[in-house]
């Protein structure tokens, strides 16, 4: 199934990105502004790949050269078959307005749209698909339970926050318009390799849904949902710590009729069909037809409804100022269906009123241990320009780094 499985990471590697910080938190982390009442506009686009073993050099040749030179897999042999590879990589963007007025209640409105993939697979099941079955000969490797999934689509929303001396909180709700799902789920599974490739025993249980990829995904609308985002923040003094808390993305998406592939089954490949099991599936990734598949394999087509949850997460931003001119933030991040927590510390340091540096450290996640820098522009306090970027271990050390994030984002205040 390696052409099978190659497709559809193909496909995804373009597309995630990390949440949005309230914007509050930002002007506040940042230049130590906390007129929170003003009215304005925010806008963030984002783009990142992250893994805990999947370096970059690997991913880069994925998404720039769509191919990946033999050097380039011979990492992964490093790592017991048994463990965990995540990933999570893609783009974000979104833009949110809201009124300037002195009432404690005051609407938002926002649009912007979510290209999102995230794996947490069988090293195994990776090690196969990169080296393929020659290296583990005479080996039982195990596949699952393994998943991947992918989610584009455009959202538009509307809420509300209230204000009082001390705190702040509010909510969204978004409607979502989704362009493209797909998510491979692989159960317990393994493979079998006997020595000299004389054969191969597979048990597989897995499953694979998706939606058509024929329109444009600005123009599809595959399926309809909804999402709920909710922050609350408190500051006891003017000038003093702010504590930020969200959730993100809670929610669900609905698809009628989604084209769905089943396997369950225990194969044996003796000889030919040994040595050409990896290219069965030629029909499927040049658009031929499924029957040789089925029949070989055993494989089942269905169209059912399908209901997915939303990839929700929890966060918590504390910013300290220390002196006049620097500030330090703790972040605490948790997607609640996968991944481990993330943790990110950031020391903020203003040399001149309009413009500040702020080198930070991240760890866990879907990662491992990421440095990186964002440089943020004041303008008469009232336009604020942030970027960025954890781009320099690879750039640095490409072959060995695992993570890259870039992002930027603009605040103008009416």
């Amino acid at each position: 199934m390696r052409k099978l499985i190659a497709s559809i990471v193909l496909s995804l590697t373009i597309g995630s990105a990390q949440s949005q910080n309230n914007w509050n938190w930002n002007q506040y982390h940042y230049f130590a502004d906390s007129n929170f009442t003003s009215g304005g506009a925010w806008g963030s686009i984002n783009y990142h790949i992250l893994s805990n073993r999947l370096t970059n050099e690997l991913t880069n040749q994925v998404v720039f050269d769509g191919k990946v030179l033999p050097y380039a897999t011979e990492f992964i042999d490093e790592y017991a078959s048994s463990g965990y590879t995540m990933m999570s990589a893609g783009s974000v963007g979104e833009v949110w307005v809201r009124p300037g007025n002195n009432k404690k209640w005051r609407p938002i409105f926002g649009l912007g749209y979510r290209d999102v993939a995230t794996a947490t697979l069988k090293t195994g099941l990776v090690q196969h698909y990169l080296r393929g079955n020659g290296p583990y000969e005479d080996e039982e490797i195990d596949l699952g339970p393994s998943e991947l999934s992918y989610h584009s689509y455009q959202f538009f929303g509307v809420g509300l926050e209230h204000t009082s001396d001390k705190t702040q909180w509010g909510a969204t709700a978004q409607l979502i318009k989704s362009s493209r799902y797909a998510q491979l789920s692989m159960g317990s599974s393994s493979i079998y390799t006997a020595p000299f490739g004389s054969s191969i025993e597979a048990d597989l249980n897995f499953r694979y849904d998706y939606t058509s990829t024929e329109q444009g995904k600005l123009g599809a609308w595959y399926g309809t949902g909804y999402s709920i985002n909710a922050f609350f923040q408190h500051q006891a003094n003017t000038n003093g710590a702010l504590i930020n808390f969200q959730l993100r993305d809670f929610g669900q998406i609905f698809y009628e009729g989604i084209n769905r592939w089943k396997l369950n089954d225990s194969l044996t490949f003796n000889g030919l069909e040994a040595n050409n099991i990896l290219q069965l599936d030629d029909s499927l990734v040049n658009g031929g037809e499924l029957d040789s598949l089925e029949a070989l394999l055993g494989l089942q087509r269905a169209h059912p409804f399908r209901r997915v949850g939303m990839p929700v997460s929890i966060q918590v931003n504390y910013a300290h100022p220390i002196g006049k001119r620097s500030s330090i933030n703790v972040q605490l991040r948790q997607f609640l269906t996968f991944g481990l927590p993330e943790f990110r510390v950031g020391f903020v340091y203003r040399p001149q009123p309009w413009i500040a540096f702020e080198p930070t450290i991240r760890a866990g996640g879907m990662s491992r241990v990421d440095l990186g820098l964002s440089v943020a522009i004041n303008a008469g306090n009232r336009f604020l320009l942030l970027l960025k970027t954890e781009q320099f271990e690879n750039l640095v050390a490409p072959d060995r780094s695992t993570s890259q994030y870039l992002s930027l984002a603009t605040q103008l205040k009416f």
